[in-house]
């Protein structure tokens, strides 16, 4: 029987002929990327015994430390940590260290890092965006990440595959962010627990590479280990980019399903019949259509994140806003995901139209996602295109964060309330 992504890349780490669902293999990793929780990794040795810390790093080359989620400094607490892992970068000889970086590191590791077919861990829950270039990427806690970087290999528990089969065509106004979404409201956020995603189907095909790493992103939203696509001409064009390591780029073994693969289930999706959704209040799965909640009041309104902090995410708000402005009571901040976004954002004229309708720029990072900046009094109400809406998330416990497209968010964010974001595309065709 054929294998699907996940099973042909842990059978190639695991040095198999084949490998199938539920069977336990110990693992070659490919890569290891961390941020912040470096220290934590660290910490948990000197706590597990060995007061001189990790007492090695196997490969130095495939291992890489960004410090990111709280740049700048928040902080004296962030401040005095990552003055301590300066210290840890050169205590260990990390070459691959940057230190004040921007940015968020699941979008700086597609940019600069992960490589497709690989098999590579991340320090944070969203590493399975690196799927969106077919490599198989997920989160891991301390103690896993020290014993892979130690070793270099991690048993792992091949997990079942949920193909998810996109056909038709997204129409205007509605985005990969409607697709997570759905998911989340038709199946819940155990929908894909310690299970693999492939994304195929010509829908699939037509997705843009910041909406593969939109729908990848969402993966751990919907349970999963893995959220995957094939690599194809997108994936080589968006890589073809790349300036850093190009060496261990070159070496890269996409890996395509078998077309006999066995799926634990299947899903298909009509683009064509989808529509704007909403996640309410506080999960992910609490999802309605967006005409389901025309007129809830918003007193924020975010852009931003692994998930949508992208190029395509601020353009599209850009279009709508376009000689309008944002509604007089409501705070509409945009964040890029990184330095490279930023810049081709400025490029392209979009933060002027951004600041000429009332919208506030961020500096590139993580600060929307969890209340670093645009912190939530009790009360107040917030429409973002962020990854989770828990509550506490963006502040007081008594807040209300919806979770949307960046298109929902910039509509919402004129009207002052939660509208369709089709009315606006229409209003601005009849006007021109």
């Amino acid at each position: 029987m054929g294998m699907t992504i996940a099973e042909k890349v842990l059978a190639r780490a695991s040095g198999q002929a084949e490998v199938h669902p539920r069977q336990y293999v110990d693992a070659r990793l490919g890569r290891i990327i961390a941020h912040e929780e470096f220290y934590r990794i660290h910490t948990a040795v000197v706590e597990g015994g060995m007061p001189d810390g990790i007492p090695r790093i196997l490969d130095l080359d495939r291992f890489h430390v960004i410090l990111e989620h709280f740049q700048p400094a928040m902080d004296s607490v962030q401040a005095l940590r990552q003055e301590k892992m300066r210290q840890l970068a050169r205590q260990y000889g990390l070459k691959h260290f940057r230190d004040a970086l921007c940015g968020v590191i699941h979008r700086i590791a597609l940019e600069d890092y992960v490589v497709p077919g690989e098999l590579a861990l991340g320090s944070d829950s969203h590493s399975c965006a690196w799927g969106a270039v077919n490599c198989v990427g997920t989160g891991m806690g301390e103690h896993e990440l020290a014993y892979g970087l130690v070793f270099g290999t991690l048993w792992f528990e091949v997990p079942e595959t949920i193909k998810v089969h996109l056909r038709g065509t997204l129409k205007e106004g509605v985005a990969a962010k409607d697709i997570a979404l759905w998911l989340g409201g038709q199946y819940g956020t155990e929908f894909a627990l310690y299970k693999s995603i492939e994304f195929d189907g010509p829908g699939a095909s037509a997705l843009s590479m910041d909406a593969r790493i939109t729908l990848a992103s969402h993966t751990v939203e919907l349970g999963g280990k893995f959220g995957l696509f094939d690599y194809d001409e997108k994936t080589e064009a968006f890589l073809s980019k790349r300036t850093i390591l190009r060496d261990q780029l070159l070496q890269a073994m996409p890996v395509k399903a078998d077309p006999d693969a066995h799926y634990a289930q299947e899903v298909v999706i009509d683009l064509d019949q989808l529509g704007p959704q909403v996640a309410c209040p506080h999960t992910f799965e609490n999802v309605v259509p967006v005409s389901d909640l025309r007129g809830v009041r918003i007193d924020q309104a975010h852009i931003g994140a692994c998930s949508n902090g992208h190029v395509e995410d601020i353009e599209a708000a850009a279009r709508l806003l376009a000689g309008r402005r944002v509604h007089p009571q409501t705070r509409m901040y945009v964040q890029p995901n990184s330095w490279a976004v930023y810049r081709e954002c400025m490029a392209r004229g979009l933060f002027e139209i951004l600041l000429d309708a009332g919208a506030q720029v961020l500096s590139p990072g993580c600060h929307l996602c969890f209340a670093m900046q645009g912190r939530l009094t009790p009360g107040q109400v917030c429409l973002s295109s962020t990854t989770r809406n828990h509550r506490g998330r963006m502040g007081s416990g008594e807040a209300s964060v919806y979770l949307s497209s960046s298109e929902t968010v910039a509509a919402s964010a004129m009207a002052g309330e939660i509208v369709d974001p089709r009315e606006y595309i229409n209003s601005a065709k009849e006007r021109s």
